[in-house]
């Protein structure tokens, strides 16, 4: 699928690797709402499925991104590949939190409706830096999804915002996902 002006809309891939607990294939599930509306959300892996499948199926659909989730005996991992050739991005996933447990916190939850119908904006914290990693990160994360023309962006469309945050101090990234709500404020 195509932007007006001939832009490519990055796609990605969500899945897993190997077996997983049912926390982390609910995680997966999230994760492919979160990358709405240019996602497989019903993507079905088998054990017959190795990663140059999906590599290989990229390439006809459009898919411009993988997104890879795994886990051994030392914790729950993340790799984000762009496709076909790279470069590939690890991740140790120290603590995460499901939609459903953040629904079942709050006093009047939201139930979504058309949010997921248009991407997020994406908002990088603190990716100010001349290390290479760095960058590499902040621009693997921005170009998860299509950049926003701020001529043409219809504000109804923007209901969501995806924060990746880097902390100074220990190096280590968040990735939060936030439903917004846009009310005029009456300034002409």
């Amino acid at each position: 699928q195509e932007k007006t002006g001939g832009e490519r809309v990055p796609k990605s891939f969500v899945l897993r690797r190997g077996k997983v607990p049912a926390l982390v294939r609910e995680l997966i599930k999230d994760t492919r709402r979160m990358m709405s509306p240019f996602t497989a959300l019903k993507l079905t892996e088998r054990k017959s499925n190795s990663l140059q499948d999906f590599v290989a199926l990229s390439g006809t659909l459009g898919v411009s991104h993988m997104l890879c989730f795994s886990t051994t005996e030392t914790g729950t991992y993340l790799r984000l590949a762009k496709l076909p050739r790279g470069p590939t991005l690890h991740f140790k996933l120290e603590s995460y939190c499901l939609a459903k447990d953040v629904a079942a916190s709050q006093r009047r939850p939201h139930s979504p409706q058309t949010e997921f119908l248009h991407p997020p904006l994406v908002v990088l914290n603190n990716m100010q830096s001349d290390a290479r990693e760095i960058k590499l990160t902040a621009v693997m994360v921005q170009n998860l999804f299509p950049a926003i023309d701020v001529d043409s962006v219809k504000l109804s469309e923007c209901r969501r915002v995806l924060l990746f945050h880097r902390d100074k101090e220990t190096g280590e990234y968040q990735l939060r996902h936030y439903v917004v709500n846009v009310k005029s404020a009456g300034i002409t």
